[in-house]
């Protein structure tokens, strides 16, 4: 049995919590600490006190890219999210139509062959869904397909250009439809984001490492706590259709491999 669990209105976050109201920051968010069967609850302000010395944060490098590119499908207009460079040089892409609210909602009815016509000639083909090709479920007697598995996220290949530079010149952040409104790629960069030497980086933000401001990095390090960095470039976010993980690219330098083992020993 599947539960369905709706967020009450008032507790989305509409906005950045640094643009709630005057003297806001970053951390300024909740904080739930589990010890064993112990649950407390706090402000992200308040982490320096819950840590000690000799302790070690993991946080990730990844940079968020503006990943959102707007296209068309023959005459109706299609927002690309692109999530994930595959091995094989293909992408692994959300395909999303505008909502008439400033945001979009996920597009029915694509199949491999769909053509987007991008920025600057760039054209996207979509091959497979991620995971493997589409099946078919079929009619108990073999008379005649019954319906279709519809996937969310697929392969597609991009010809005429590259994706990093049509992002850099023609993306934005992916908004979540529960937002209020645009908000500039910086919102969407963690304290501890570095560029990557290729221009790679998370298609969401690594949002875990959102609420850290300098205030609270000073404070962890006066008391002791230490900082591995690793880098994860993180794809679309929730997978909405439930579909199986997919792989994501990450660097673990021997210095954090070390401070990890170290720490874990």
């Amino acid at each position: 049995m599947t539960t369905i669990v709706r967020v009450p209105e008032e507790l989305s976050a509409r906005v950045p919590a640094e643009q709630r109201g005057p003297g806001r920051a970053r951390d300024d968010v909740r904080l739930l600490v589990s010890r064993g069967t112990r649950v407390t609850h706090h402000a992200f302000r308040e982490l320096p006190g819950l840590l000690r010395a000799g302790d070690l944060l993991v946080v990730n490098t990844s940079p968020t890219l503006a990943a959102a590119v707007d296209g068309r499908i023959g005459d109706a207009p299609v927002v690309v999210h692109f999530s994930t460079r595959g091995d094989d040089g293909r992408w692994a892409v959300e395909l999303r139509e505008p909502d008439g609210r400033g945001t979009t909602r996920a597009r029915a009815g694509t199949r491999a062959g769909t053509e987007v016509r991008l920025p600057e000639g760039v054209r996207l083909v979509v091959e497979e869904p991620v995971g493997g090709p589409e099946p078919v479920v079929r009619h108990p007697l073999g008379r005649r397909p019954v319906g279709r598995y519809r996937e969310r996220l697929w392969w597609g290949r991009v010809e005429g250009g590259a994706v990093l530079g049509l992002l850099r010149g023609h993306g934005r952040p992916i908004r979540y439809s529960y937002t209020t409104r645009d908000q500039p790629l910086s919102a969407y960069q963690t304290l501890f984001s570095l560029p990557s030497p290729d221009g790679a980086g998370s298609a969401e933000m690594p949002s875990a490492g959102r609420p850290f401001t300098e205030r609270v990095v000073a404070e962890l390090v006066r008391g002791g706590v230490g900082f591995a960095r690793i880098t994860l470039h993180t794809g679309v976010a929730s997978a909405e259709a439930h579909e199986p993980p997919y792989p994501e690219w990450f660097t673990v330098p021997e210095a954090s491999a070390r401070a990890i083992g170290a720490a874990a020993a």
